[in-house]
């Protein structure tokens, strides 16, 4: 009696197994869109500073630019 109990128990294991597995694949096999794919790939390779250091720069051009478009424009008559 001991014995087919034991058993049962060894194959509700491996079932609960074959189970844990099959979800494993299925949320592994989620393919993610193509931007996380592009930030994961910049995150390994550039730092924090440098992309602040990027943001910082485009940031005081737009702001150049539109202070020199202003300066310069002619005002219609």
């Amino acid at each position: 009696m001991a014995k087919i109990k034991e058993s049962e128990i060894r194959q509700n294991r491996a079932e609960m197994e074959q189970a844990k597995q099959r979800g494993e694949k299925s949320t592994s096999e989620q393919k993610l869109p193509r931007r996380y794919h592009l930030y994961d790939k910049i995150k390994e390779n550039v730092s924090l500073r440098t992309i602040d250091g990027v943001i910082i720069a485009v940031s005081a051009a737009i702001i150049l630019l539109l202070i020199y478009g202003i300066v310069t424009g002619t005002p219609p008559q």
